[in-house]
């Protein structure tokens, strides 16, 4: 999971700050809250989920992901043309000599 905050809509509460300060933090100039985490634990979830969820303005987005979907997704490449091809052709069957 990770989590965003849109700073052109931060309303600038801290309500966030207040939820879960070790993940959320004000800047000192201006009040925005920003991330203090690239990903948020598993332990946090729920908690990050109450923030956004009590932020006044939404300007909280939490981005769900699940841990194998990166794995996944280099494990599996794209196919190439040629073999792209070969996946949409009808299969024909022989018989039993061997003919089409």
């Amino acid at each position: 999971m990770r989590v965003v905050v849109d700073r052109d809509l931060c309303g600038t509460t801290g309500q966030c700050v207040l939820t879960l300060p070790g993940t959320f933090r004000q800047r000192e100039p201006d009040g925005v809250a920003e991330v203090c985490v690239a990903t948020v634990p598993q332990a946090l979830h729920a908690a990050v989920r109450l923030a956004a969820s009590q932020c006044p303005v939404a300007a909280i987005r939490v981005i769900e992901s699940e841990a194998g979907d990166d794995e996944r997704a280099s494990a599996d490449p794209a196919p190439s043309p040629a073999e792209a091809e070969r996946r949409e052709r009808p299969t024909q069957t022989r018989g039993h000599d061997g003919t089409v």
